[in-house]
Parts: structure tokens; sequence; C-alpha cells
């Protein structure tokens, strides 16, 4: 009977220092991040840009992944403004196994990428990485969107855009595209003369369209001189700092296929007259689908 005792109070001592070594263990890993209350996350962003990160190129590799099998993924971009308002750069895609993608010829400025998973019918919020492109050192110019997607018989917009210019009163640019495949439709102030509040003088006057527009499309080459007015709201600065959009051309899509639009010539002048020197410009691209 005394044996019978001894055992019992054996048990009873070993089954206490399990049980308090077992609230230890519990404790560690709720203070060190352990895999209690740590377990391996659902999806993650295993290549990329680091968040806020500035990119100093136009092209952006994004990588990811479950935390098992039978996962399937889709991403969109979004390009922020200085408000951080988004536009889509690119809607989602459908889901796939797709676990990478490749974005090239990105504008200037703030972008969200986006990627979502889904296992069976689990499908958490989506992981989310913003970042910078400052591609183009200016003083420059270059198009906005670098490159732009139009359908046969529809019509897109390409804005002329100064990247970090001092002191623009005019400008004349020659612009080449492939005429087979593009019509000039307009050509009209860019938003970034209004937001400065000035008048803009465009020649030749593409309103006339019967002769110039015919012009530029038979030849495919883009002639203008542009120069800013002083108006109400700007005065009494004479000229435009900045970067932003200059000009904003229209296009019609004709024929399938790709062309590049091209700055043979750029001359750009301050309010004196006296020229500015600038850096290469960078090519847009416009794809006919």
């Amino acid at each position: 009977m005394k044996q019978f005792y001894r055992i019992r109070k054996k048990i009873k001592y070993f089954l206490t220092h399990f049980s308090l070594l077992l609230i230890s263990l519990f404790a560690m890993s709720c203070n060190t991040g352990g895999v209690v209350d740590n377990p391996p996350p659902f999806l993650e962003i295993i290549d990329g840009p680091k968040d806020s990160e500035t990119l100093s190129k136009d092209k952006v590799v994004f990588a990811w992944r479950g935390n098992g099998s039978g996962y399937s993924y889709k991403y969109r971009l979004l390009s922020l403004d200085s408000d951080n308002f988004p536009t889509v750069y690119q809607d989602w895609t459908t889901y796939s196994t797709t676990s990478d993608v490749t974005f090239e010829n990105l504008d200037e400025g703030k972008f969200r990428f986006e990627v979502q998973a889904k296992s069976g019918n689990v499908e958490p919020a989506p992981l989310k990485r913003e970042f910078f492109v400052d591609a183009i050192k200016g003083p420059s110019l270059m198009f906005f969107k670098t490159k732009t997607d139009v359908s046969v018989g529809k019509l897109d917009s390409v804005g002329i855009w100064m990247e970090d210019v001092n002191g623009l009163a005019g400008f004349s640019v020659v612009i080449a595209f492939d005429k087979s495949k593009l019509n000039l439709v307009s050509a009209s102030t860019g938003s970034f003369v209004i937001q400065k509040r000035f008048q803009q003088l465009t020649v030749p006057d593409f309103t006339d369209t019967a002769y110039v527009l015919k012009s530029v499309n038979q030849t495919g080459r883009i002639e203008i001189t542009s120069a800013f007015l002083t108006d109400l709201g700007s005065f009494p600065n004479k000229s435009i700092s900045g970067s932003g959009k200059i000009l904003n051309l229209v296009f019609k899509g004709i024929a399938k296929g790709t062309t590049s639009l091209e700055i043979t010539s750029i001359d750009l002048r301050d309010e004196k007259g006296v020229a500015i020197s600038y850096n290469a410009p960078k090519s847009g691209i416009v794809e006919v689908k």
C-alpha cells in the first residue's frame, strides 16, 4: 500500500511539472513571436522593390508564393497621383498559377502593386507594395503614357511631358510616328499648363483640321511650336517649372501593330528666349490592337 502511494505521488509530481513546462513554452512562444501566434503567411512577396523604394529604371519585377500547394493568384498595378488617388495601370488579371510578373516602360511617378491568393474558398485581402519610378533625369521631354494601347478605329491620348525643366516659356518639338498604324486627330493644351493657369499658343493651329492634320498624317511627322502666355491666374510668372503634361495629342488606331513615337528634335526656351539645355528624350510606344 505504501508503495502504491509513493507511485501515485511520483505521477502527480510529474504531471504538475509537465503542465508548468507547457505553460512556460506557450508564454515563450507568445513573447518571442513563435509558431503559436505567428503561423506562416498565407501569401508573401519574395521579390520586388521594398515599400516606398525609388527605382532608377522603368522596369520592375515582382514574385510571390503561398504557404502551400493548390494556390492561384491574381494581380494588378495602380498609378497614384500626388494625392494618392489611384488610376488603374493594369487591371486585375484572372486567377492563375502565375507567381511572377515583369512590368516595363513604366511612367515616372508612384505605383501600387497588389497581389491576391486563393486556396479553395479561402481568399484573404491582397498584399500591397508601393514604389516610385524616377528613370528620367531632367531637364527633358517624354511621352506620357510611355506605352499606350488603342484599338483599331478608336481614339486614345498621349501627352508630351516636361520632366524637371526650370523656367520653360516655350518650346518646339518634332515627333515621328508610323502613319500606316496611326492618325493624329488633335493637339491641345496640356493639363500642367492649365494647372499653372497659363494660356497656350500652338503653331500650327490644329483646329484647321482640313489642312494641318492631312499634312501630318501624310508624312507621319508632327512639327509643333508652342508658347505659354501669362494670364490673370499666372501673373506675374512668365514661365513654368517642374514636371507635367505640356501638350496633349490624340491618335486614332488605323491598323494593327506596334509603332514607336520618336521625338526627333527639341528646342526649349526660357522667358528671355535663351535655349535651355536638356537630356535625351524618352521614346514612346503605341500598340494598335
